[in-house]
């Protein structure tokens, strides 16, 4: 166990110097920038880093996802928001694994053995809690229909829902096409792929462009104000 944990402190050290590189040669002064929390696979951002104009660092705790671009592998928890000041949106995307109804979901399946089920709220009011330190300009925090329940009553403003995707926190509005639609099941794959709730729950680029489409349209607008 000790050798285990001097290998992690030594790789989450590794990943912050990789972080305070990405500082210090890869932003830059009049780009936008967004911080995409709990990134997974990273579909909430994607849009994001496609377009030059825009900074993106992506934060996420889970290992195997450290080759996904614009990464820092380390949790959110134990980060300080106040070191993360220069943010225009905050994107955060909670595992939605404890809010979901589908049958084999730990809340279906507690239910129907009569066990009482309360999910771990602690992603939820980290996010808040980055908000609420780094004032972007705009906060999104997504997850599924059976969040709201247990988001709104921790502080969380529900904006829309678009799909099966529920949207909360201060941003604009936005549509998609009429016939646009998305089925989580489309990512499915193997119940061993240690990745299989990551690509499930990875937003499509269609949204993530949306998304940025609308913040850009909006930024516009109120600077012309």
């Amino acid at each position: 166990p000790s050798m285990l944990k001097m290998w992690a402190e030594i790789y989450h050290s590794c990943s912050l110097k990789n972080y305070r590189m990405f500082q210090l040669l890869g932003s830059r002064v009049a780009a936008m920038k967004v911080i995409d929390l709990f990134s997974g696979l990273g579909g909430f951002s994607e849009a994001f880093v496609q377009d030059p104009e825009w900074d993106v660092l992506r934060i996420e705790n889970n290992p195997l996802l450290s080759d996904v671009p614009h990464t820092l592998i380390w949790s959110a928890l134990t980060l300080s928001p106040s070191e993360f000041m220069e943010c225009d949106l905050l994107l955060a995307g909670p595992p939605c694994t404890e809010f979901s109804q589908a049958y084999d979901a730990p809340a279906p399946r507690a239910k129907r053995a009569g066990i009482d089920f309360q999910p771990n709220m602690d992603l939820v009011k980290c996010a808040l809690r980055w908000n609420e330190v780094i004032k972007p300009r705009y906060f999104l925090m997504e997850n599924v229909n059976g969040s709201q329940k247990h988001f709104i009553p921790a502080g969380a403003r529900l904006i829309q829902k678009t799909g099966p995707f529920v949207f909360y926190g201060n941003f604009p509005k936005f549509s998609m096409p009429p016939r646009w639609e998305h089925l989580k099941k489309e990512n499915d794959t193997w119940s061993s792929d240690p990745l299989r709730a990551n690509k499930k729950g990875k937003l499509p680029l269609e949204l993530s462009s949306r998304i940025k489409e609308t913040f850009e349209r909006t930024t516009s607008i109120l600077e012309w104000v």
